[in-house]
């Protein structure tokens, strides 16, 4: 089997994990299957695309300009299938070409922000003109390619759900596959109670609308009025003008001196940070996985999460939810957990069990088995 894998537009954050941590697990099923990569060239250093039987192609930025993008998708890409000789292709970056391909294709979507009200009035209101229209046609192109697919998978069934109901997808068409967890492996025991030591509380995340830094912001200068002896570790880029405004928040609402923001720390940093952490807050309202989340939960640490469907159904019933807006409620249940010994620790050892519920292994069989059904499936009708 030839597989040929659209990942052009990865470069950093969630969608990067995923692809690294599939290619190394699906080439380790079996040693017939090629591996086609059509990536990025800032991948250049990935050690998973110079795994055994990968070739990789490399593109320059199809970011860079809108007709450049077409040009690369109904063109290059269709160019590629075939001189690959692909059985199949796998795109990991919601779209497909818009002309009939050679092969069938599975598509991955990871941006359910597509198929959120709340997420898409946010991000028109932060828009010029140009942007909302490009915004609104991306839209429309991830439609489109969703009826193309032959077959589509996602991480959560909440947004499968959401893909059904605003597309009219039929639901034997998406198949829901929870990958592993981002950049953690996971630990023996759940964290211990602090006690009296100060705490250390953490949201790893980049910066997004939906993302709620105001929400935490608020919640944390609340909290200082009855904890002081707290610190909020925070993974924002300073160069980037709306990470700035979210440490600005935190100094006019008078915690700045609380708030310890860690810049863009690559995966050892990571990994370092929440070894650090006691608790973990997730205040997004709208997300396709939630790695973050995944990540916490495997350093056995209690989690306080935005009550969304996606983000309960990562935790299971472990995850202490508040209402996305109130950062009130935030407070009040952070400060609960920080007063409450056995609460604490029956919250951490949910997480850490919820944990064990997600392997990139498992993730990996499932989508290599969907390839291959995906291949069978229009061989089958063609017969």
């Amino acid at each position: 089997m030839k597989v040929l894998i659209n990942a052009i537009s990865i470069k950093e954050g969630g969608s990067r994990v995923v692809l690294g941590k599939l290619l190394q697990h699906m080439t380790a099923i079996d040693d017939t299957t090629q591996w086609h990569v059509a990536a990025n060239a800032r991948l250049r250093g990935c050690k998973e695309l110079q795994l055994p039987r990968i070739v990789p192609h490399f593109f320059g930025d199809t970011e860079l300009a809108p007709m450049y993008i077409w040009c690369w998708y109904n063109r290059t890409l269709p160019k590629l299938l075939i001189e690959t000789g692909a059985d199949v292709l796998f795109s990991l970056t919601n779209y497909l070409p818009s002309a009939r391909l050679s092969c069938p294709s599975l598509l991955l979507v990871q941006h359910a922000g597509h198929f959120s009200q709340l997420f898409d009035e946010r991000m028109q209101a932060t828009l010029s003109l140009p942007g909302r229209l490009t915004w609104r046609a991306k839209r429309r192109w991830v439609v489109r390619s969703l009826h193309q697919a032959s077959r589509v998978t996602v991480q959560t069934r909440a947004l499968g759900c959401a893909i059904e109901a605003q597309t009219g997808i039929t639901v034997d068409k998406v198949t829901v596959i929870p990958h592993g967890h981002g950049l953690t492996t996971s630990v023996k025991v759940p964290c211990d109670y602090p006690g009296h030591r100060c705490w250390q509380i953490g949201y790893v995340s980049k910066f997004g609308v939906q993302k709620n830094f105001g929400v935490l912001i608020d919640a944390a200068a609340r909290l200082s009025v009855s904890v002081a002896d707290f610190r909020l570790h925070l993974t924002l880029n300073p160069e980037i003008e709306a990470c700035r405004r979210v440490i600005e928040q935190a100094e006019q609402a008078g915690i700045g001196h609380l708030v310890v923001n860690h810049g863009d720390l690559d995966a050892a940093g990571v990994r370092e940070l929440y070894e650090e952490l006691d608790l973990f807050v997730f205040p997004s309202s709208c997300e396709s996985f939630g790695f973050p989340m995944l990540e916490a939960m495997s350093q056995g640490m209690p989690i306080l999460i935005a009550d969304t469907e996606s983000n309960r159904e990562i935790t299971g019933s472990g995850g202490i939810t508040f209402d996305a807006d109130n950062a009130k409620a935030l407070a009040d249940r952070l400060t609960i957990l920080m007063q409450d010994k056995m609460a604490y620790e029956q919250a951490a050892a949910a997480m850490l069990s919820r944990a064990g519920n997600f392997s990139w292994q498992k993730a990996a069989r499932e989508t290599y088995e969907l390839l291959v059904t995906t291949i069978e499936g229009v061989r089958g009708r063609e017969a």
